[in-house]
């Protein structure tokens, strides 16, 4: 009651006309006031402010001879009557601004609940949009996401803007074209065939679509990020086919560095939602994972890697790549519209990072069709497609880090991500973060790098 009393007192009319007005208004930094004062009159009253105990005095417009001071408010009620002080005109909260939620128009975004502003254990995706949709770096360099799956669907109608598409080579002439030592590879590689082919699939379009279908087009979906590039990768699920797949990977992450931007791709994320259950990756016989994960990391490239999708401890009955101990692997487990872990989802404290959702996730299928699925696979692209909107987003400073030291850039990115989770009670103790993606937090924190 005290509060309300103050505030009637200290407050003009025009500010404050009835007490109903102060129950709705916004929130405020408490003890934090923004004061006008006339001009020629700002030594005076800054002495008086200090002298009331004010702890910080900021100019913040000398145009405007605005201030904000820092007062506790008993000060203010026992030692100022700013009616009566003609120095004064006016003086006002420093109410909090809030980004608004920026929702886009595609036809079945009120299905995806991962995105959703109304949603409360979501992403924050709609905020974070707000400062920045995706597209071209601060050194107008463009972000790639490699899907290392089954095919991407490269002609669906909400993916074909993103898709990545190799310029300097001419499909089907049988001719390595760019001479990167891969031939005919227009939209990326299969590992399976060593070919360019890519046969479309469901699991592979589907992730595709959560990392970057192009948003706010009037069609289907929004990825997490509107405007990246996917690269797919077609994979058989053996060892040694995964790591030609990487291997496709890191050959053009290298040209692209090597040729200062005007060869390769700029990969700075691989989406991986495959693996090996109850498989130890520190037990010598799965080397080969981290060595490639280890490799791709120095050239910047950071993967994101689903968990098992079952109910297990990985840091006890292992997983791969999960369980793995590359510093550039972001692990992934499943989290549900209601904010809990998704029970037949794996965990770990030691080796899996973060929750994402991936329980009844919307996204597109071949043939400009569009499908729910559940798993780990549908949580990592959230993951993925999050890395390629933060450098989206990073500050000019973060921006030149990663093109000087790709490698501690790759791993600075990482600490953000990790550091901007929205803690989930049920993650305390199953993950290393103990928290779910919060694209919005992420986002802010790199681009004030």
């Amino acid at each position: 009651m005290m509060v309300v009393k103050f505030l009637l007192y200290l407050f003009t009319s025009t500010l404050f006309t009835a007490s109903w007005c102060w129950a709705q208004s916004p929130s405020y930094i408490e003890g934090e006031y923004i004061v006008k004062l006339r001009q020629n009159r700002s030594a005076s009253m800054t002495t008086l402010f200090q002298a009331q105990g004010a702890s910080t005095t900021q100019i913040l417009s000398e145009d405007l001879s605005l201030y904000k001071v820092h007062l506790p408010p008993q000060a203010l009620l026992q030692t100022i009557n700013l009616k009566s002080n003609p120095d004064i005109l006016y003086i006002q909260r420093n109410y909090i601004v809030t980004p608004r939620a920026l929702t886009p128009n595609d036809k079945k975004f009120s299905q995806q609940w991962a995105l959703s502003p109304s949603t409360p254990h979501g992403i924050n995706a709609p905020q974070a949009w707000n400062y920045s949709k995706g597209g071209q770096t601060a050194l107008n360099h463009m972000p790639v996401v490699a899907v290392v799956d089954g095919g991407v669907d490269v002609h669906h109608r909400d993916l074909t803007q993103n898709i990545w598409r190799n310029r300097d080579e001419i499909a089907n002439n049988n001719i390595d074209d760019d001479n990167n030592g891969y031939v005919d590879d227009v939209y990326g590689w299969n590992s399976q065939c060593n070919c360019s082919r890519i046969p479309p699939s469901d699991h592979a379009t589907h992730v595709a679509g959560i990392i970057g279908a192009r948003g706010d087009n009037h069609l289907d979906v929004s990825g997490v990020n509107w405007f990246t590039q996917i690269m797919t990768v077609t994979t058989g699920f053996s060892t040694a086919q995964v790591i030609q797949a990487y291997s496709y990977i890191l050959k053009q992450k290298k040209l692209w560095i090597s040729s200062q931007g005007r060869r390769g791709v700029n990969v700075v994320a691989t989406n991986s939602s495959f693996g090996h259950d109850n498989a130890i990756c520190t037990s010598g016989q799965y080397p080969a994972w981290n060595d490639i994960y280890n490799e791709m990391g120095k050239v910047g490239i950071l993967s994101a890697a689903a968990t098992a999708n079952n109910n297990v401890n990985v840091d006890q009955k292992g997983d791969v790549p999960t369980g793995c101990s590359s510093p550039y692997l972001v692990t992934v487990t499943n989290t549900t519209r209601s904010g809990r872990k998704a029970t037949w989802a794996g965990y770990g404290k030691i080796n899996i990072d973060l929750g994402a959702p991936g329980s009844s996730i919307v996204s597109t299928t071949p043939k400009n069709q569009t499908q729910s699925m559940s798993g780990t696979s549908m949580a990592t692209p959230h993951v993925a497609g999050a890395i390629a909107l933060l450098h989206s987003a990073a500050s000019h400073k973060f921006a030149k880090l990663y093109e000087a030291q790709p490698d501690q850039a790759a791993q600075t990115l990482k600490k953000i991500l990790l550091s901007s989770v929205t803690p989930q009670k049920d993650l305390k103790g199953k993950t290393v973060t103990g928290g779910r993606l919060n694209l919005e937090a992420a986002v802010k924190k790199i681009s004030a790098y």
